[in-house]
């Protein structure tokens, strides 16, 4: 990150399951709308223990690849930044994230995701990403505009919260 100063990203480790469960229970009540999964896969500490391990199972797997963003003074996680559904025959990913609400507009995520396209790209050799994005999320659609990702459909129907609302998600590409 340009802020490298301030902030820097790394694979989840076991050391950081209590440090996640609170900066999730913190920023629950947004993450049910668009991280229903991970809102309930760390109800629990014991939860969150299961959900880092799981995580580090998938890196190993080459399955998914879950980053967190630490704040380096603290050595706290502000956030999340995901590869997951890879293809590999196809090359081609999905980009999440999330970060906790009072870092929100500093461009940290933004920063984040610069460096998850460059690590989709040089170590895992693949060639487009996609995000999805509800259309009432601003910051992720500054995001995709700022990293060049083009919308290729609306999909109905294509997003469930936690509390089983169903929305319209914005479907975006960019190649690598």
């Amino acid at each position: 990150m340009n802020r490298s100063t301030t902030y820097t990203i790394s694979l989840l480790t076991p050391k950081d399951v209590v440090p996640l469960f609170e900066l999730i229970q913190a920023n629950a009540k947004r993450l049910h709308q668009y991280f229903p999964i991970t809102a309930k896969e760390n109800s629990s500490l014991i939860a969150t223990e299961n959900y880092v391990y799981k995580k580090m199972r998938e890196v190993s797997r080459k399955e998914n690849y879950t980053f967190k963003i630490v704040n380096i003074a603290s050595q706290l996680p502000i956030g999340l930044l995901i590869i997951k559904k890879i293809d590999w025959t196809q090359k081609i990913c999905e980009l999440a994230y999330f970060i906790d609400e009072n870092q929100e507009g500093k461009g940290i995520t933004s920063e984040g995701i610069g460096q998850l396209i460059t690590y989709c790209k040089e170590e895992l050799q693949l060639q487009k990403a996609i995000l999805r994005i509800g259309e009432d999320n601003p910051g992720s659609l500054r995001i995709a505009e700022k990293h060049t990702f083009i919308l290729t459909q609306r999909i109905k129907d294509g997003h469930e919260d936690f509390h089983g609302n169903i929305m319209d998600v914005l479907h975006f590409e960019r190649t690598l």
